[in-house]
């Protein structure tokens, strides 16, 4: 089952950065490609990659020492405590630093230089060293899959690819936040497994996500709407070439912000579940799950044959003292979000008549629509509509109110029928007369009938909450209204073989 929780996370993983980073990958590769048949650009190897320096800046901008504020604390007990664990951790914090110096001197170069476009080989060449730097960190996991620290160095492998938020726009926040979501995950781990052991991995994870943390609120304050650039800099390749034609070594680091001059954060490294590899010759992860589906019908050669001695369904004595709950270690995936409201697509409310038929449609909070010049062929039809009142003047063929929500009509008569058809908290008025009402799946409803319309039907169907009323005294002119209520329950009885049906009236 964890492996699954870990494909769940990584699917989570894919959707949010795959699309926005897809294209910056494809020319991150190019740059590599031409940086590696060039003869003055050779790669240098990967625990020290290529970075550019820029050069001639000697004044650190607000922006930076704001970062260094927010996440250097943190940082440092993270590196501090991932030295007291030792290898591989040492070595993975190690990357971290370099690759969260590399972020940081993006911020530098982007107050210097123009914005690039993100698909250029140029911007790729920018990111190429950055980018082997979080692969190394996902690489340290992969290759201690079978290591006591696995879940430490999936904590670290799954949060780190938040250094890539600057190329998410117009939001790099909740990029931030789903990455250390993420981490969240493999920290809980940890968390679970150590804390009895040794409360200081608990620390340690909690140092890393306190930097995930300090990141994303640095930058929702400075950035939130994505990395600026500078519109009065030199362009991005110019500025380069001028100030660095080469590339060197990143130095070792030695404050919790090591190596000077990284290039900017790449995109998201590869996910773990599509870096699993047949070890041994034997499949792990998803790998292994999808190797047992496609054994075919063999997949169940496997189980064990259950006795007819330990068969509940044939040992009434064993379901009796069964104490076992199937249901009790299953865990319950998370609901799936609803779609904001801000995201739904309202369609314009109209009121306009369409050869015999008026149509009324999506208004909202609006309580003045009324319609006149009416003709007793003409039929009305109501759909959509909140908090809304309908006023329709004159006798029409019928009414119809679909799918509305704290709606009133007011008609004067009609010809057939008046029918409410999944609507909630309706209201009804007849002024003169109407010789059908028909309501269908509705819930709280009121018809206010006149002295004229008492010898309506009303049809009622899987509906609620429904109150009619009507004049007290016939004979008064101003006569007050008495609440009557239209039944809801109904009680079935056998008689002579043959269903029987009464109403249960409450008083």
């Amino acid at each position: 089952m964890s492996e699954f929780h870990s494909l769940a996370h990584l699917i989570k993983r894919l959707e949010v950065a795959t699309t926005r980073l897809e294209d910056l990958a494809l020319s991150a590769s190019s740059a590599s490609a031409v940086s590696s048949t060039s003869p003055t650009n050779t790669p240098p190897p990967p625990s020290a990659p290529a970075v550019v320096q820029p050069t001639g800046v000697s004044e650190v901008p607000v922006v930076i020492e704001k970062q260094d504020e927010a996440i250097n604390a943190a940082l440092q007990k993270y590196l501090a405590l991932s030295a007291e664990i030792g290898e591989p951790i040492s070595k993975q914090a190690t990357l971290v630093a370099s690759a969260i110096q590399a972020e940081r001197d993006i911020l530098r170069i982007s107050t210097l230089a123009q914005k690039p476009v993100m698909s250029t080989t140029i911007f790729g060449k920018l990111i190429d060293p950055l980018q082997t730097l979080l692969t190394e960190v996902v690489n340290i996991k992969e290759k201690n899959r079978g290591s006591a620290m696995f879940n430490h160095l999936s904590t670290v492998a799954e949060g780190i690819p938040a250094l890539g938020w600057f190329t998410c726009e117009p939001a790099p926040s909740p990029f931030i936040r789903d990455m250390k979501d993420a981490a969240q995950f493999y920290a809980n781990r940890v968390a679970k497994e150590w804390k009895e052991k040794d409360p200081k991995h608990v620390e340690w994870s909690q140092a890393f996500l306190t930097v995930l943390d300090n990141l994303g609120r640095f930058v929702k304050e400075n950035y939130p709407t994505g990395l600026p650039w500078n519109p009065k800099g030199e362009n991005l390749e110019t500025y380069m070439s001028q100030n660095n034609t080469s590339t060197a070594s990143a130095p070792a680091p030695t404050t919790p912000a090591p190596a000077a001059g990284g290039p900017p954060p790449p995109p998201p490294p590869p996910p773990p579940a599509v870096l699993e590899e047949y070890e041994a010759g034997k499949p792990t992860g998803a790998a292994a799950v999808f190797a047992e589906i496609n054994k075919g019908t063999s997949v169940t050669a496997g189980l064990r044959k259950v006795d007819k001695s330990q068969m509940t369904h044939k040992n009434p004595s064993l379901r009796a003292g069964s104490s076992i709950d199937a249901g009790s270690n299953k865990k319950q995936a998370p609901p799936t979000p609803s779609k904001p409201n801000k995201y739904i697509l309202k369609k314009p409310a109209r009121t306009t008549l369409e050869a015999n038929k008026w149509v009324v449609e999506n208004h909202e909070n609006n309580n003045t629509i009324v319609i006149e010049d009416t003709a007793i062929n003409q039929a009305v039809y109501i759909f959509g509509c909140k908090n809304s009142t309908i006023r329709i003047k004159g006798k029409v063929n019928a009414v119809t109110m679909d799918s509305c929500v704290k709606c009133g009509i007011a008609i004067d008569s009609t010809v057939s029928t008046v029918d409410l058809v999944n609507c909630k908290s309706f209201a009804l008025q007849v002024f003169h007369v109407t010789p059908t009402i028909a309501v269908d799946k509705c819930d709280s409803g009121e018809i206010y009938l006149s002295k004229e319309c008492l010898g309506v039907e009303i049809l009622s169907a899987k509906s609620s909450s429904l109150n009619v009323l009507v004049p007290e005294d016939i004979e008064a002119e101003d006569s007050e209204m008495k609440e009557l209520f239209v039944p809801e329950q109904l009680k079935t009885t056998i008689v002579d073989g043959k269903l029987v049906t009464t109403l249960i009236e409450h008083a």
